[in-house]
């Protein structure tokens, strides 16, 4: 019996280590990933790739595509990561395919330093400039403390780690406080993180994303206080670029794609151009020769990306139900015309955009009357 007893002790020890070496070699795994960054990052982005996701939680996804891809992905604490999500595209440019996704999910996204963040629009539309921001006031500052945001580092946190000690952390790190962090901050247990090199200023505008809240500097006798508040509802941010081609057609060129810039020119060498750090990065593109993409959506104005083909159009009308939160108003006699099989794809459309696309091959058309959509045959 005791033969047994020491059998059965030695089998399950050794399960016990496989299983840790197991766990050990994924978490390491996890830790070795090599994310890529800037030039890598946005060659990544602009890939091709295939996802099939079928009732597939939403953190669980996001990690194996994180993974897979080598490209960071933050997902704000205020969206249900246990959700579980439909989602099938093939031959989808990666950006285009993050922005399926949240656009399904009925959040933003957008990208802050080397890392995609996934969360609310108002957040996702505004997190862009605010780090810029941020890091332009640290460098103004005048303080030293403040200055050393700017340097590059390796962030993360382990699983079951809560904001206050993340941002706790950061400020001890640069003799730094903060001074009402217990007013603004709720008790959470975050999962594990693992980041990219990047600003500090960057790092805690992601950290504090999730609660809409940025930070200010002040400085006290005991040295530089951290104070945290709301995201500002107006946020300006201004970059002058050299360049030496012809102003006019520039300055056309700019406001022909992103409407919502200001841009001046000094006549010469130099352009101001005022807008959020989404248009920025993009018109920097333009200067210099690249080619540039509006994707930032305007205030108050949701974008769709879709691709359809060869679908039924009653099915695609009762999916864009729920995306538009409008109902399609169809005639009796009309139902038939439901069943015709449509194909389009649209990338960071409009509304009426998106129902131009999905018409335009039929021989229906649509008005937009309030909460809902009356389809009738084209004259």
């Amino acid at each position: 019996m005791r033969s047994l007893v020491r059998n059965l002790t030695q089998l399950l020890m050794g399960v016990l280590t496989v299983q840790f070496l197991l766990l050990g070699s994924l978490a390491q795994a996890q830790e070795a990933i090599d994310w890529r960054t800037e030039a890598d990052l946005e060659k990544q982005l602009q890939s091709t790739f295939d996802l099939t996701w079928e009732d597939v939680p939403l953190r669980d996804g996001l990690m194996r595509l994180a993974q897979t891809q080598r490209v960071a992905i933050f997902l704000d604490r205020r969206v249900d990561p246990d959700q579980p999500i439909k989602m099938k595209f093939s031959d989808e440019r990666l950006e285009l395919g993050l922005q399926r996704i949240a656009a399904q999910l009925g959040i933003g996204m957008a990208r802050v330093g080397d890392v995609i963040y996934l969360g609310p629009q108002e957040t996702a539309r505004r997190l862009p400039t605010v780090a810029e921001l941020q890091a332009q006031f640290a460098k103004s500052s005048g303080y030293p403390e403040a200055v050393k945001l700017l340097d590059r580092k390796k962030y993360g946190w382990p699983k079951l780690s809560t904001p206050e000690e993340i941002l706790n952390d950061v400020a001890a790190s640069h003799a730094m406080r903060w001074n009402n962090l217990d007013v603004v901050i709720k008790h959470d247990l975050w999962p594990a993180v693992d980041f990219p090199p990047m600003k500090t200023t960057e790092y805690l505008s992601l950290v504090l994303a999730g609660y809409h809240a940025s930070y200010r500097f002040n400085k006290t006798d005991d040295g530089v206080e951290l104070q945290l508040i709301p995201i500002p509802d107006e946020l300006s941010l201004t970059r002058v670029y050299p360049y030496a081609g012809n102003h006019d057609e520039a300055i056309e060129k700019i406001t022909q794609l992103f409407p919502e810039a200001k841009v001046q020119s000094d006549g010469k060498r130099k352009l101001a151009v005022t807008g959020p750090q989404q248009v920025q990065d993009q018109v920097a593109k333009l200067l210099r020769g690249g080619t540039a993409r509006n994707t930032v959506v305007t205030p108050g104005e949701k974008r769709y990306t879709l691709n359809v083909e060869q679908l039924p159009l009653g099915p695609v009308l009762n999916a864009l139900e729920q995306q538009l939160g409008m109902e399609f108003e169809v005639p009796d006699d009309m139902e038939q015309a439901l069943t015709q099989r449509i194909s389009f794809s649209v990338k960071t459309a409009n509304m009426q955009g998106l129902l131009d696309a999905v018409f335009e091959g039929t021989d229906l058309t649509y008005e937009i009357q309030e909460k809902k959509i009356v389809i009738s045959k084209k004259p």
